[in-house]
């Protein structure tokens, strides 16, 4: 995609990121969900929305999950406009603590594999897997060619509009939280947890793509966002 440049993308976020996912941590692990002895349903009524994941790996995400920043690679066109319905993605992400505009550059590398001829050493099953839009994985790590130093992964995730500010893909970096010693699976950290300032920043600016471009395909294929 022609628009899809991570110099473009990261101009709002530039000098924020570290403080902002410092600030949403600490939200996240005073408030965080708690398991008790009645906690018998699931600890966010959204997590029915969620039909990809076991519920065991939505419960480890929600009770011992670490936020970490995620990027989307890739995401079902509907969910950047707004709408009702929910959709699936694949979002890049770090285990560890690279500097943080790298995820940017990861997942901007891992989208040009859709056209790139050559494909870049240990990235065959990741470019294998962004071409196929109906490809099915948790997650997979990223070789050095393509992502960072370290445990960098590309993985799929649901779209949950409600925990999104305006309800859709407005921006493609989002918060996350993964539970590698329990799932491979991540989730976008609830809404309530997002900061006001990430609200803010995440939600200015233009959005990810401009909405009139999808409104012929969403009439010719009678697609509902």
């Amino acid at each position: 995609m022609s628009d899809y440049l991570p110099e473009k993308l990261s101009q709002k976020w530039e000098g924020k990121l570290d403080s902002i996912l410092h600030s949403v941590r600490a939200l996240w692990e005073r408030s965080k969900p708690r398991r008790t002895w009645f906690s018998f349903g699931p600890p966010e009524r959204d997590l029915r929305d969620d039909e990809m994941n076991a519920m065991s790996a939505k419960q480890a995400l929600l009770y011992r999950g670490r936020l970490v920043w995620g990027h989307f690679a890739r995401a079902y066109f509907p969910a950047y406009v707004p709408g009702r319905r929910t959709h699936y993605g694949s979002v890049v992400y770090s285990e560890d603590e690279p500097p943080q505009d790298s995820i940017f550059h990861v997942a901007w590398r891992v989208n040009l594999l859709r056209e790139r001829q050559a494909i870049p050493a240990g990235a065959e099953a990741a470019a294998a897997a962004i071409r196929n839009d109906r490809s099915s994985f948790n997650r997979m790590k990223l070789p050095p060619s393509v992502g960072v130093d370290g445990r960098c992964y590309f993985a799929n995730i649901c779209i949950h509009r409600t925990r999104l500010p305006l309800g859709y893909l407005h921006d493609r970096c989002v918060p996350i939280l993964i539970a590698p010693a329990d799932t491979e699976a991540c989730c976008i950290v609830p809404l309530r947890f997002w900061t006001r300032e990430l609200r803010e920043v995440w939600s200015g600016g233009p959005p990810a793509y401009d909405p009139e471009l999808f409104r012929t395909r969403l009439t010719q294929h009678n697609i509902e966002p």
